[in-house]
C-alpha cells in the first residue's frame, strides 16, 4: 500500500462516520499541522489502538495503555516533565482528556518521527514498539486502517 494513504491531504469531512467524532478530528488535525505530521495519521493510528475516553489497557509487562490513543505509561514521566505537570495529574488526563492524549499521541510520533530520520512508517511503528516485528505488523496494521478510513476520499 503506498505511503500517500497516511499523507494525503485533507481529512474527508465524513471520517467521524468511521468511528472519530467530529471534535476528536478537530484535535488530531490541530496537532497534526502543530507536529507538522500527515493529517491522517492520528486518525489512522487511533483506529488500530482502539482506544476510548477513559480506556485503560494492561499489557502483559505491566504498563498500561491509556485513552483514546492508547498512551503507554513509559511516557509518564517524559510527558510530566515536558508539559509541567505532576504524573499523577498527566496520567488521569491521559485518561480522561481525549485532546490531551491526542496532543501527547502527537508528540510522541513527533519524537519518533525525529529520531527515525523523517521515515514516516518506521515512526508509526516505533509509536507501538522498537521490536522490529511488531513495528513492522504495526505498519501494515495502521496503513490498512488508513486505506480503510480514507477509501472515499480517493
Amino acid at each position: 500500500m503506498p505511503k500517500q494513504d497516511l499523507e494525503a491531504c485533507p481529512a474527508p469531512a465524513g471520517l467521524h462516520d468511521g468511528g472519530v467524532p467530529i471534535p476528536y478530528l478537530a484535535c488530531m488535525m490541530a496537532v497534526a499541522a502543530f507536529n507538522a505530521l500527515p493529517p491522517r495519521v492520528l486518525p489512522s493510528i487511533q483506529a488500530v489502538e482502539g482506544g476510548a475516553v477513559g480506556s485503560i489497557h494492561i499489557n502483559a509487562n505491566a504498563s498500561q495503555d491509556l485513552g483514546l490513543m492508547q498512551v503507554n505509561t513509559v511516557w509518564l514521566a517524559p510527558l510530566a516533565r515536558f508539559t509541567g505537570l505532576n504524573e499523577e495529574t498527566v496520567r488521569i488526563r491521559l485518561t480522561r482528556d481525549p485532546c490531551f492524549n491526542i496532543a501527547a499521541a502527537g508528540a510522541i510520533l513527533r519524537a519518533d518521527l525525529n529520531a527515525e530520520g523523517q521515515n514516516l512508517m518506521r515512526a508509526v511503528g516505533d509509536y507501538h514498539s522498537h521490536t522490529p516485528p511488531l513495528n513492522q505488523s504495526y505498519q501494515l496494521r495502521v496503513r490498512a486502517a488508513a486505506t480503510q478510513l480514507f477509501a472515499q476520499a480517493k
